[in-house]
């Protein structure tokens, strides 16, 4: 009995988690259908109007009972998770950094976590998770640059600079989150529309400042709309926090690095992009790297 309970919570746990990988990946593909007919922040602001209606719809009444408390809370992680992530990477995109290259600095994330998690007990890493944590990064890096191994335009160090701002205000969100996550009783629904509101807040300012506001048209911008709305949105927050609950941050966040190596097999899959023989070698670096991050640290006795 007692095994078969925890073989399901396994299995349940195994399966938010790959639930998680595939929905952040699925951000690159459908920024991929719909960024560059739409433009980045456009696509941004419609994406993040349609989740706010849709989580409006959603929470009707319950809106009325937030406190000011709840939304300067949840405001500090949409503004880190949500519009400096992904307004920094996408500007850096479109300023000409490949997206595999923003993934590959993105990925740093791990490494942040890890090292800002030192004063925590619970969430400190051991050497295990640090070897770990250097093999995936190693994987990602064997995935991207044999991926990008053509050089490409010349981009300047500050587009280089933005994906790492991402990685930083992600980390600083996770960890924020998971420290208060028992303090907190707004469920998941509630925060997720929170953040997301400052975040459309936030491109809104964006598009008319930069003055590409327009209404989407095209196909394929539209299924990109929908697409990001979600699963890189409603799907991929919303596992992110739910893992968060029952994972340490660290563990959390060496998911990451299996982002770009699935987003190559799938951009290869629905686009036909090439995948070469380094991705699979990265792969099975990645992979060795997650093994060693799992790995528990030896406890010790502690003297009576």
């Amino acid at each position: 009995m007692f095994r078969s309970a925890s073989t399901g919570t396994f299995l349940k746990l195994l399966f938010l988690q790959v639930v998680f990988v595939l929905s952040w990946s699925s951000g690159f593909i459908g920024a991929k259908l719909g960024a560059q007919s739409a433009g980045a922040f456009n696509l941004l602001f419609w994406r993040f109007l349609l989740v706010c209606v849709c989580l409006a719809l959603f929470l009707n009444v319950r809106l009325l009972k937030v406190s000011w408390a709840q939304v300067r809370h949840y405001a500090v992680i949409g503004f880190l998770s949500q519009f400096l992530y992904l307004s920094c990477v996408y500007v850096a995109i479109q300023n000409g950094l490949p997206p595999g290259i923003a993934a590959i600095i993105a990925a740093l994330q791990p490494l942040m976590t890890a090292a800002l998690s030192t004063s925590n007990a619970g969430e400190r890493s051991g050497g295990w998770q640090w070897l770990g944590l250097m093999v995936g990064f190693g994987g990602v890096s064997i995935v991207i640059f044999g991926q990008y191994n053509s050089a490409g335009p010349s981009v300047g160090l500050v587009m280089y600079l933005l994906p790492l701002v991402s990685a930083l205000g992600l980390t600083l969100a996770t960890l924020y989150e998971r420290r208060s996550a028992h303090t907190q009783s707004g469920g998941l629904v509630l925060p997720l529309f929170i953040q997301s509101l400052l975040t459309l807040i936030g491109f809104t300012a964006a598009v008319v400042y930069t003055d590409t506001l327009s209404v989407p048209h095209e196909p394929n911008v539209l299924v990109s709309i929908v697409w990001l709305t979600l699963f890189s949105t409603f799907i991929a927050y919303l596992s992110l926090w739910m893992l968060l609950r029952v994972m340490t941050a660290t563990h959390v966040a060496a998911l990451v690095y299996l982002e770009p190596p699935v987003t190559l097999v799938w951009a290869a899959l629905m686009f036909g992009d090439v995948i070469h023989a380094s991705t699979y070698a990265g792969i099975a670096v990645v992979i060795a790297g997650l093994v060693l991050v799992r790995l528990k640290r030896p406890t010790v006795a502690c003297a009576s």
